[in-house]
């Protein structure tokens, strides 16, 4: 790390947690459900108070899931995806630097080596390239052979979105 990178990244705010006052009914939450005080704190400051819905959110199920297939867009991205393993194309899954942004290119890179995908991913650098999608690292990628690109959870503002990806990235 350079000395401007370790200077500004210890120059940042001090911030400081600011926890509300436990509420008199986490307690008897948290002996119901059999969970720290803690635990039931954040459910009845996320508005769960109901047994049945404390038990569905501590313990999901994939019965729970929506149906994928009502997502705009959903189809063709997995028949895009699907052609791209068969045909052993490149492709490149484009994630962010965030928990949720490695979780979600993790899960998509392992998914796909399992289907047989030629992969790689692509985390941009927090300091040097920002957050979100950018021209040049797509321009990259295209330029290292990838055919395909997937987003993970790269979400980005519309106004900060390359305004056009490389060809061969979106076909």
């Amino acid at each position: 790390m350079t000395a401007a990178r370790t200077q500004k990244a210890h120059s940042q705010p001090q911030k400081r947690w600011c926890v509300a006052p436990a509420l008199p009914e986490a307690r008897e939450l948290a002996d119901r459900l059999r969970v720290s005080p803690i635990v039931a704190q954040i459910l009845l400051n996320r508005g769960i108070s109901d047994s049945a819905a404390c038990e569905a959110f501590l313990r999901p199920s994939l019965k729970l899931l929506h149906d994928p297939s009502t997502l705009p867009g959903v189809t063709r991205a997995a028949e895009r995806i699907a052609h791209a393993v068969r045909e052993k194309q490149s492709i490149a899954v484009y994630g962010d630097y965030d928990v949720d942004g490695i979780t979600a290119t993790s899960i998509l890179y392992h998914a796909l080596k399992a289907l047989g995908a030629t992969v790689r991913t692509y985390i941009p650098h927090r300091i040097d390239e920002g957050y979100g999608l950018n021209a040049a690292a797509l321009t990259q990628l295209c330029d290292e052979g990838a055919q395909l690109i997937i987003t993970s959870t790269a979400a980005s503002p519309p106004s900060r979105q390359p305004r056009s990806a490389p060809r061969a990235a979106s076909t």
